[in-house]
């Protein structure tokens, strides 16, 4: 005895509606097990360190170079000792470009060393080595390492 195509076509649906409904209730399970985490959250010194930088950029933008440096270095504990070395190295640039806009040479090439004291591997952009104060003052840095 065959049985009849309706009654075939309608197991078959039944049996893949089941097979569909499983997959997806597996599918919801395993994307809420996966669910991203968090980002870690900041310490509170990273926090300060970030906007003490934030703030130092927009007083280097706007050409106040000597705010740069005292907002960089305030006083007391720098607010840059227990950052991450990426943040630091920022900072140090900027107070180094700073430097080198008020043609205070020496203290530009200083900050340049402290650099690469910090990181061997720091390098400027290709644009930035071209700059006419900066860039001689960064390259003796590199030929004078302390």
């Amino acid at each position: 005895m065959t049985i009849p195509r309706s009654d075939r076509l309608a197991r078959t649906a039944k049996v893949a509606a089941g097979t569909l409904a499983a997959v997806l209730l597996q599918t919801a399970c395993t994307v809420a097990e996966k669910a991203p985490e968090a980002p870690a959250p900041q310490t509170l010194g990273q926090k300060v360190a970030d906007e003490t930088l934030k703030r130092a950029q927009v007083l280097y933008d706007a050409g106040d170079y000597r705010r740069v440096i005292a907002t960089l270095h305030p006083e007391g504990a720098s607010p840059f000792a227990a950052t991450d070395l990426k943040t630091r190295l920022e900072a140090m640039k900027l107070e180094a470009f700073s430097h080198c806009l008020l043609d205070q040479l020496p203290e530009c090439r200083g900050q340049f060393q402290a650099i690469l004291q910090a990181d061997p591997s720091f390098q400027l952009s290709v644009a930035e080595r071209k700059h006419p104060t900066w860039g001689p003052a960064y390259d003796w840095a590199r030929r004078n390492k302390r």
